[in-house]
């Protein structure tokens, strides 16, 4: 329940068709619909690829200095941006500003939120930014996870100024008609990045698919890794079998009837992918990444099926199991579709406000 009009700031990084990026523009627009005044700053990238509400103020931000003046820079432009703004809460979505803010005054910031959207156990974290993070940490007013994972891997005093909230998701079942007959296609979604690991998909799905001829895999994104997928794809002898297929806004229109969603990463915040895939009815197969969001959502042979990181062989077997079972996949898929109602949107939505309203009410 809303105690009265907040104005709040999301420090944001838009760098294209992003799953985090999705997640804050939703939220953003949420928050206005709400009738909270709402600015959105983007640090660096400016490149929105979702609808923005159009009575959200948006700010770009670009880097004014390079080199080892980058991050003082940066710093000194939300300095500016938030003093003019003057907001009640800032939420970062993004640790490199949510350890910015929560150096600077609270009279300039006002509440200092972090919603962390990957894995903290990172590698990234093993030197300088895991040093910031501890010195920093003390300093913010409110953390929101993803999952109970992440929430988990902080410390009590962490834990007492979190909490939990999944992502929505917006697929309605009256959107997308009830599948009568399955493309024999295995689909994934997600950025050409070593993150999503892709490769470990692709050498799965070879293995098989000498058994399953008629079975293509999809995968749709882009990245850095297109070339080496490309010429892995070529090596295997798979051009025909294996198709980049690039990103799409149209995506679910390739996804809610394909035979199979497999997502390979090897962490996640909350996979965005796969809660829309599930949505759709899509039987879905997805490793247990880092820190623990897929787990939260699949039960393994009621809703979908876990396998681990990494592990060609239990990915191969899992993807031939499925494909050789359509009773299985069937019920996979419709016991999936629950999982619209559990997410829904004005629920989550509801949940992140009344976040808010809590932490404007508490002393850090």
């Amino acid at each position: 329940m809303q105690d009265k009009k907040m104005k709040i700031v999301f420090l944001s990084y838009l760098h294209g068709f992003g799953g985090a990026e999705k997640q804050n523009i939703m939220l953003a627009n949420a928050m206005v619909n709400k009738g909270h005044d709402v600015t959105l700053v983007s640090i660096y990238a400016d490149n929105i690829c979702y609808n923005l509400d159009k009575r959200i103020k948006y700010i770009f931000m670009p880097d004014r200095m390079g080199g080892p003046m980058r991050l003082f820079s940066r710093y000194i432009g939300i300095i500016n941006v938030l003093r003019d703004i003057k907001p009640d809460i800032t939420v970062n979505f993004w640790f490199q500003s949510a350890y910015m803010t929560a150096i600077m005054k609270k009279s300039i910031t006002g509440k200092v939120i972090y919603s962390e959207r990957g894995d903290p156990g990172d590698k990234e974290y093993n030197g300088l930014l895991g040093l910031i993070r501890k010195i920093t940490l003390p300093r913010i007013d409110g953390f929101i996870f993803q999952s109970n994972g992440a929430k988990n891997f902080f410390d009590k005093q962490v834990q007492m100024r979190s909490v939990v909230i999944p992502n929505p998701v917006f697929i309605k079942k009256k959107d997308f008609p009830k599948v009568k007959k399955r493309r024999k296609a295995i689909v994934t979604i997600g950025r050409l990045h070593p993150q999503k690991n892709q490769e470990l998909l692709i050498d799965s799905f070879t293995k098989i698919s000498e058994k399953f001829p008629e079975y293509v895999l999809e995968i749709y994104g882009d990245g850095e890794l297109k070339e080496t997928l490309e010429q892995k794809i070529s090596v295997l002898n798979m051009t025909d079998k294996i198709l980049l297929k690039g990103t799409s806004k149209r995506v679910h229109d390739f996804l809610y009837d394909a035979s199979l969603f497999v997502l390979s990463s090897d962490y996640e915040g909350l996979p965005n992918t796969l809660i829309e895939a599930m949505a759709l009815g899509v039987p879905c197969i997805s490793t247990d990444c880092k820190p623990g969001g897929a787990r939260d959502i699949i039960r393994t042979g009621i809703n979908g099926v876990i396998v681990p990181c990494g592990n060609q062989e239990c990915l191969s077997k899992a993807m031939e199991q499925l494909l050789s079972n359509v009773d299985l996949r069937d019920k996979l898929g419709n016991e999936a579709t629950k999982i619209i109602d559990k997410l829904n949107p004005n629920n989550i939505y509801n949940s992140w406000e009344n976040y808010f309203v809590s932490i404007m009410h508490t002393h850090l």
